[in-house]
């Protein structure tokens, strides 16, 4: 008996049916994105990375929806874990979806799980790279949950704006869900907030649900 149980161990069914709404998406969709990530470093170290664990899709669907996500749209997820934004950004119309992730493993997870989804035919890339090495390029819808610390974000932004100062580029949107650092984002003078976004969750997931901030460049 110990063995047969030991097989199911790790899979992520107790999460699963804790979480029915998340698993029936990740159905639908043909992916796996539910797992989870220690954190790594010490906080207020330059490569300290919070833990990881994906965001409800109901979060990522209604945040979406608030900013206008449309067929013009490119799409990039700052700590994208097993690509569930990403995956969403995709599904909801966007041109072009992109996930940057520095753990191998997640990066590795979010590709596989492209290549047999429903979306596989879809314009989805996944990227294993530190976030400070991401060049903005033509992104319009930029989404954060809470990824790393304060100076990272800083020099983050900071990429983003000298990026946009040497071509100009389309409005660009900026979901940051778990806002810890909030007030980086209020002291960059090329943004504006346009949203705090309530908490909501939805019986009888067990996730967690967070607050949510949304900006745009002036």
């Amino acid at each position: 008996m110990p063995d047969f149980l030991d097989h199911f161990r790790g899979q992520g069914y107790k999460t699963r049916l804790l979480n029915p709404h998340d698993e029936f998406w990740d159905q639908r969709l043909g992916i796996k994105t539910f797992g989870f990530h220690p954190a790594s470093g010490k906080q207020g170290d330059s490569d300290w990375r919070v833990h990881y664990t994906p965001t409800p899709y109901s979060d990522i669907f209604r945040l979406l929806k608030m900013v206008e996500l449309g067929a013009d749209d490119v799409f990039v997820d700052l700590g994208s874990g097993m690509g569930r934004a990403v995956f969403c950004a995709s599904w909801m119309g966007a041109k072009r979806a992109v996930g940057i992730e520095v753990v191998p493993d997640l990066c590795k997870t979010a590709i596989q799980s492209h290549v047999r989804s429903r979306l596989a035919h879809r314009n989805i890339e996944f990227f294993c790279e530190n976030a400070l090495d991401f060049q903005c390029r033509d992104t319009t819808v930029l989404f954060m949950f809470h990824p790393f610390g304060e100076a990272t974000l800083r020099q983050v932004l900071h990429n983003i704006e000298s990026e946009r100062i040497k071509k100009p580029h389309s409005k660009l949107r900026i979901i940051y869900v778990n806002p810890v650092f909030d007030a980086v984002l209020k002291q960059t003078k090329w943004l504006e907030c346009i949203g705090h976004v309530a908490s909501a969750r939805i019986w009888p997931s067990t996730s967690s649900h967070y607050t949510a901030t949304l900006w745009k460049s002036l």
